[in-house]
């Protein structure tokens, strides 16, 4: 659309906004990075018809530019548009475009061609025209969001998940037993302690705590533990993956790493979420696990996050086949599968060998997850914190009977490439939030 049927279109927008049945409670000037979350933001923001959502043009525009592709953000883009057009066709008066007038930022220095500027011109303009206090920019930019906060606006992130992102599960409680509750390598949820019995109350299902038992007097951490459904089932001491242990440093136990092992070997768990810092053996465990089961699914299926500086997250910007594509991203795969080779025994290195020759083990690229239904495979996605909850959510749906999903990633600001994501609104921060405690 040109800047004159952008200016033509005004007069029309804001009495549609201002004259609606009952005045919104708030307006939400929205932009490209928010709608990157898909039409789940609408439906927050909108609050059953109470608020009211501000399109800019700009910000359709930048949307519209990113609909052409088979990627997980194109598929976004199209489902938003056709969402929006939707909502008009039935005249829906909680979503509206909303153009900009430079006059309302006449003494910045904001330029019509950059649609970062647009978007402030336009919020500032609905700040004039509409109750200022009512209008809020939406953004997960943090350069748009500090520029808008230059100008005094209300400024506030998506939020899709903000109450279940508060608090990050992690399995780390620690609970003091006496040796009579445990019989049978397990322990019920429910004990004589009053105190003890509410602690244990609060882990959830597939959790792991650490257990400290009563030793010569002294107490000192024992085994670790995972929730199974009103008990607790006790991890083997001796477990290992493909002969591999849990770590030990200088005589501390990694009890991490003994949770993670049985949740990655237990059959009734069909996702799992490995978060931790860099080096702490996640995709290495996650590649031992899908090797020692490998005879239980019908293919191993591994892929990243595909995130680069200029957050160009699509492979079509590399040269070459999909394979050629792939090969750079997948180099820490790789890594940890030479890695593992050097620890097996030779039959097992054999295998991999054969497996990655024959497709048993296949790199895949997320965006031809879509459409898919993946039955009875074991599936690896690495470095999920550079993925929207929404990309997470596509890929963990396509999850059929007998197919295992193991995501990992760290959540650490420093981790996380994409701009318009943060420590709680990226999909590993997300996914882990919303899936906790779930079977």
């Amino acid at each position: 659309m040109t800047n004159g049927k952008r200016v033509k279109a005004q007069a029309a927008e804001e009495k549609t906004v201002q004259t609606a049945d009952g005045a919104p409670e708030k307006y939400f000037v929205v932009d490209t990075s928010a709608l990157e979350y898909g039409m789940d933001v609408f439906e927050k923001l909108r609050q059953g018809g109470r608020n009211c959502v501000l399109i800019p043009y700009a910000t359709w525009e930048e949307l519209d530019s990113h609909k052409t592709g088979n990627d997980f953000k194109a598929d976004i883009a199209r489902s938003v548009i056709r969402n929006v057009r939707n909502l008009f066709r039935v005249k829906d008066r909680s979503v509206r475009f909303f153009s900009y007038d430079f006059s309302a930022a006449k003494d910045a220095d904001l330029k019509i061609d950059k649609n970062d500027h647009c978007i402030i011109a336009t919020a500032l303009y609905a700040r004039q025209k509409l109750p200022a206090e009512k209008v809020i920019l939406v953004t997960q930019d943090a350069a748009l969001e500090t520029l808008a906060l230059n100008f005094g606006m209300d400024v506030q992130s998506v939020k899709m998940d903000e109450t279940e992102v508060k608090q990050q599960h992690t399995p780390r409680t620690t609970v003091n037993l006496q040796k009579k509750w445990i019989a049978d390598k397990t322990f019920p949820l429910k004990l004589p302690e009053a105190r003890l019995a509410a602690q244990l109350g609060r882990i959830l299902l597939n959790e792991g705590i650490v257990c400290y038992c009563e030793r010569d007097g002294a107490w000192g951490p024992a085994f670790a533990a995972v929730r199974k459904g009103d008990y607790f089932r006790i991890v083997d001491k001796d477990i290992h993956l493909l002969g591999v242990r849990p770590r030990s440093n200088n005589g501390d136990v990694n009890w991490g790493q003994y949770i993670a092992m049985d949740l990655l070997r237990d059959t009734s768990v069909p996702l799992v979420a490995l978060t931790g810092k860099a080096g702490t053996a996640k995709t290495f465990l996650a590649l031992l696990a899908a090797f020692e089961q490998a005879s239980r699914y019908r293919q191993i299926l591994v892929s990243r996050a595909t995130i680069q500086l200029g957050n160009k997250d699509r492979l079509g910007y590399s040269p070459g086949d999909i394979d050629a594509k792939m090969k750079p991203w997948m180099h820490p795969i790789h890594d940890n599968i030479n890695a593992i080779k050097e620890l097996v025994d030779e039959k097992m290195k054999d295998k991999i060998n054969e497996w990655l020759t024959n497709g048993k083990i296949e790199m895949m690229d997320l965006d031809k997850i879509r459409g898919r239904s993946i039955q009875k495979c074991f599936v690896i996605v690495d470095e999920i914190q550079n993925l929207p909850p929404s990309h997470v959510k596509a890929i963990a749906t396509r999850g059929g009977e007998g197919t295992k999903m193991v995501f990992t990633g760290d959540f650490s600001h420093d981790q996380i490439d994409v701009p318009w994501l943060d420590e709680r609104s990226n999909g590993l921060s997300v996914l882990n939030a919303k899936m906790a405690g779930s079977r």
